[in-house]
């Protein structure tokens, strides 16, 4: 046996499985994809150099071995749950790892501020965050490959912990020097003659800018930008109108170099959402988690308070 390839995480995944005698239900309860129980599974028995489960028609159940084992992992994993906790209550956590995907508005106009209250009560902590798509993000996380995920788009969250973090709204803006800043009000027409600067696949912004433009969303020409900073360089450019977070063009609003534009239609808030696997939680990211609980307490009581929602939030 290689113990160097056996894991934690391979054992969580071995229990959950052995107590589910189901690949999918043992995902659906640790918060993994299917695919990834399997693998994690697979590489245990790699590990282990035992075979721990049979085949029963659909299902699965345990081996002789798979029987004998199961003991003792239960109790192993049981056994680094109490370390876990009893490091972190002696030592304040004054060390530890989290590693967080988040989307790009998040990760850019968000986690900076959200970990520097974190980091200042944990500065121990290491800490690795991952850009990426709203539906990639939460993708790592499923897969184990992430201890939390922060995204802003309404996406698939079905058997994951949700937490409501922070308000931000959707606009759609133009340079000042673009033809159609000097537009009172914006229709379809006037948007189809003009280029449109659009997000890709998969982003939060994008998935919601449908809903905002209505009929006019890509009626014209497209200049698709994979970075939320990048669609934003490119209206202050003056290359086409584009469906921005507030919090990354705020800013830009105030300064007078973008100009919101009125198309008729409401506006579109959105919530940024905190999402992690309901098992495996790690002392620092139950750190994090409280952290943001708190930040999201005070969103709220702003919000009840009557306090406009705008820029800054709470936890910047």
């Amino acid at each position: 046996m290689d113990e160097s390839r056996l894991t934690v995480e391979q054992l969580r995944t071995f229990v959950a499985v052995a107590a589910q005698e189901h690949v999918t239900e043992a995902a659906r309860q640790i918060g993994l994809s299917q695919p990834a129980v399997s693998h994690q599974l697979k590489a245990l028995q790699s590990a282990l150099g035992l075979a721990l489960f049979e085949r029963v028609g659909r299902g699965i159940r345990l081996s002789e071995d798979g029987k004998a084992l199961l003991p003792t992992a239960t109790a192993a994993l049981t056994v680094l749950r109490s370390v876990e906790e009893a490091a972190a209550a002696r030592c304040g956590l004054i060390a530890g790892s989290l590693v967080v995907a988040a989307s790009n508005t998040i990760g850019i106009y968000r986690m900076p501020s959200w970990l520097a209250g974190y980091l200042e009560r944990y500065p121990g902590v290491d800490v690795r965050v991952r850009l990426v798509n709203t539906l990639e993000a939460l993708h790592l996380l499923r897969d184990g490959e992430v201890d939390c995920a922060l995204v802003e788009a309404p996406a698939p969250t079905d058997g994951l912990d949700e937490l409501l973090v922070a308000p931000d709204e959707l606009v759609v803006v133009v340079s000042v020097h673009h033809p159609l800043s000097q537009l009172g009000h914006v229709g379809v027409e006037d948007l189809r003659r003009h280029r449109y600067l659009a997000r890709e696949e998969g982003s939060g912004t994008e998935a919601l800018a449908a809903e905002l433009l209505g009929p006019a969303y890509r009626c014209g020409p497209v200049l698709e930008l994979g970075q939320v900073d990048a669609v934003r360089s490119a209206a202050l450019a003056g290359l086409g109108y584009a469906v921005l977070p507030l919090a990354a063009v705020g800013d830009y609003i105030e300064s007078d170099q973008l100009r919101r534009l009125h198309t008729g239609r409401p506006s579109l808030k959105r919530i940024f959402r905190a999402c992690r696997r309901p098992a495996s939680h790690s002392p620092g990211l139950q750190a994090f988690w409280d952290h943001l609980v708190t930040i999201s307490d005070e969103n709220e009581a702003r919000a009840d308070s009557g306090s406009p929602m705008t820029l800054p939030f709470v936890g910047q």
